[in-house]
């Protein structure tokens, strides 16, 4: 199952509005759970990395990789940042532009992280 940017994104943002420090796979786990994920969806592969393996590393779980690009966009659009001189090891927290963003309504959080998220994510539009 495929999540919308924006539901992973809103639910990256929910974690992030302590404006603590967080890693990608505390934030993974938030994701599913905030999304309401059973197990079986939890624990969906990607096509690319599937194994035989009953014991799925979370890097491999489709959730992981929906996450981190959104990670990824919210970084571009400056709503996060990564703690110091750890990007590779993926450890962020909230910007205050992202921490101004969580003072709106829903709709209205929803509707500017569209906005700013649609730059960097490219739907294919059906034929």
């Amino acid at each position: 199952m495929k999540y919308e940017t924006i539901d992973i994104s809103m639910a990256i943002l929910d974690l992030l509005k302590d404006a603590e420090y967080h890693s990608i796979t505390a934030t993974t786990l938030h994701v599913a759970k905030y999304l309401h994920l059973t197990p079986t969806q939890m624990n969906e592969q990607l096509e690319s990395r599937k194994s035989n393996n009953d014991n799925i590393p979370l890097t491999k779980k489709k959730i992981y990789n929906q996450t981190v690009i959104g990670i990824s966009h919210l970084r571009k659009a400056k709503f996060l940042k990564d703690f110091p001189k750890t990007k590779s090891i993926g450890f962020f927290v909230i910007t205050e532009k992202g921490l101004n963003l969580l003072q709106k309504n829903k709709n209205e959080v929803k509707i500017i992280l569209n906005s700013e998220l649609n730059k960097y994510h490219k739907t294919k539009k059906p034929n």
